[in-house]
Parts: structure tokens; sequence; C-alpha cells
């Protein structure tokens, strides 16, 4: 009989429960993947639309007037049986709506420039629009068709639809009647009747749209952060990227410490005479007067160094002097590479010369 255990990875997955760090905001921003309500982008383009428009709307006005008067005035002229007559007008025509609303665009895509910089920032990336033969696949096309994110948004739009048609009913409640007389009024009273509801209609779908953007841009930046947030595991493995792995790290010093160390066995046997502890410490001098200002330590250890050091000294007939206070003060005040200290000169030079004088130098 064969049991089989079914578990389930994830299970033992960390959850990703850390702010993302700038490493990975930076990352996501050249992938094009950023935090952006499209609703709020929208809501501001209306208001900036209708904003103009009550500012610019006199001159818009009277600059399609004077085209329509000068348009009017050609009927019954002499001026439409000219042959070209079609194309002064079709300049007027073209120069009028251009100038009239040339201002009012640029007014609209300057605050819908603004916002996006404001919700995404400033960084421009092609990434996006490189081509990703995964973005074909069909499965995963369902699956972001039925997903949480597509619930949101169609629970989002029917909300919207909902609040749009309350906003209309309200209005058309009110001014419905004001705008059916309307009709029975003179032509200018009566457009400026038309005018007032369109405009109050239109200003209160667009705060609407406004406030609800606002919400949809919390939502957005609560679930693009939580989109990025990373586990503890993700840091320390990005960590490990920036810096490089410690174990790494700890293996290159250890090779390096071994490296010097054989550098300094290797000076061991040109040393002039290795001071020790004795057993303890062992330090080894070695003094070159024309290369030299003063004697430096070529190697120096303790325990199983020092010994290494004593039995290549006695290898290459390296004299070895016991001198415990010397050796403790050049172990603990000089690295290798280094000269004597003056403080040290005395004691150094006398073994110096005590060696060199068994050595007949």
């Amino acid at each position: 009989m064969t049991i089989r255990f079914i578990f389930d990875i994830q299970f033992f997955a960390e959850d990703r429960t850390e702010p993302a760090t700038p490493k990975k905001r930076e990352k996501t921003r050249s992938e094009g993947k950023v935090s952006q309500s499209k609703d709020l982008t929208a809501s501001v383009e209306i208001l900036a639309g209708l904003v103009g428009l009550l500012t610019l709307g006199p001159g818009i006005a009277a600059s399609l007037i004077d085209y329509m008067r000068e348009t009017v005035s050609l009927i019954g002229s002499s001026t439409l049986l000219r042959e070209g007559w079609f194309y002064p007008l079709e300049y007027s025509a073209v120069w009028t709506y251009f100038s009239a609303w040339l201002l009012l665009g640029c007014i609209i895509a300057v605050f819908v420039i603004a916002i996006v910089i404001y919700q995404i920032g400033w960084k421009i990336t092609t990434e996006p629009f490189k081509f990703d033969l995964s973005r074909l696949n069909p499965i995963s096309g369902m699956k972001k068709i039925i997903s949480m994110r597509s619930i949101v948004e169609l629970l989002k739009g029917l909300l919207k639809s909902s609040f749009f048609v309350f906003v209309i009913y309200v209005a058309l409640r009110d001014k419905l009647p004001i705008a059916m007389r309307a009709i029975q009024f003179p032509m200018e009273d009566g457009a400026f009747q038309i005018w007032d509801l369109l405009w109050d209609l239109s200003m209160r779908l667009a705060f609407m749209l406004l406030i609800m953007s606002l919400f949809d841009y919390m939502y957005q930046k609560w679930e693009f952060e939580k989109s990025i947030k990373m586990s503890k595991h993700d840091i320390k493995e990005e960590y490990k990227q920036m810096e490089g792995d410690p174990q790494i790290k700890q293996k290159i010093r250890q090779k390096q410490r071994e490296l010097a160390k054989k550098r300094m066995m290797s000076s061991v046997p040109k040393a002039d005479v290795v001071i020790t502890n004795p057993t303890t410490l062992a330090v080894a001098l070695a003094y070159d007067r024309e290369l030299m200002a003063a004697p430096q330590i070529v190697a120096k250890g303790k325990g199983f160094i020092a010994r290494r050091i004593r039995e290549l000294a006695l290898q290459h007939n390296v004299p070895i002097v016991e001198n415990k206070p010397l050796a403790r003060a050049l172990f603990n005040a000089v690295e290798v590479g280094d000269e004597v200290p003056e403080n040290l000169y005395r004691g150094v030079a006398e073994i110096l010369a005590m060696v060199y004088k068994l050595k007949k130098k």
C-alpha cells in the first residue's frame, strides 16, 4: 500500500510583507509599471477644459460669430460666382477654429501633463513597447480578464454609471422645465437658458468624477504598493547582488589572508633576526642600510604562525633571540612592512648589534 502526501509549496513560501526597496522601485519603473489613475487624469482634463472654456469662452464665441457673419454675408453675393471663391472661406474657417481652440487645447495639455508627472514622475522608457511572446498567451490573457482587478474595475464602472445617472436625473428634474420653456424665449435668451443647464450639469459631473477619481488614485497607489512588496528573502537576495554574497566575500578575505601569509612566510628566510616571546609570539626583522631608514617588520604572528616562523628561521639559519618585552611591544605596535618606531630603536639596535657580532658583520 502506497501512501502519497501532497504538499502545497506555497505554504512554505515567505509572505511579501516588506516595503519595496529603492532598487526594486527603480526596476519596476523601468519596466513601465507605475501607479496611475486614469480616472484622475480624465477628471483633471475635463475640469481644465471647463475652466478654460469659462475663461476663454467669450473670445471663442466672438471669433466664431464673426466667422458665421462672414459666411452668411456671402449669401446672394457675386463673390460666389467667381472661380475659386471657396478657398478664402476655407482658409478663414481653418484659421478661425485653429486660433479659437489652440489656447484652450494648450491649457488642457499642460494640466494633463502635470497630473501625469505628479502620479508617475518623470521617466522615459521603451520597455513596455518591446515585443513579448508571453503577451500572446491566451491563458494569461484569460487570467487578466477573470481576476480581482477586472472585478474591481467592473464594480467601479457600475458605481460611476450609477452616480452619473443620479446626477443627471437630479439636474434635469430641476432644470428641465426651464429648458423646455426656453423654446418659447427669443433665440439669444433661449440659448443662454440651455447653456446654463448644460454648464451646471457639466460642472456637477466633473466634480463628482474628480471626487471618485481621488478615491481611485488612493486605491491604485495602495494596490501598486501591495504588488511590489518584497519578502525578507527577496531583500536578502537583493543585498547579496548589490554587496556580494557574504559567504563569497568571506572566502575572498580568507584567500587574501592566506596569500598574505604566504608572502609573509617567504620573507622569513631573508630576515636578520627573529625575536620571540619565546613560544607565543614571533617577530621577524630585516635591515638594509642602503634601502631602509630603519629596521622593518617582515613577518609576525602568534600561536601556530609564531611556531611556523621559528621553524623557517631554524631551517634557514636565521638567529632567534628571546626578548619577551620587545617581542610583545613590536607585535602590538608595528604591522608587517612597517618600520620600527623610534621608541623601540634602542632595544632593536642592541639585538641587531649582537646578531651582527655573531655573524661577524
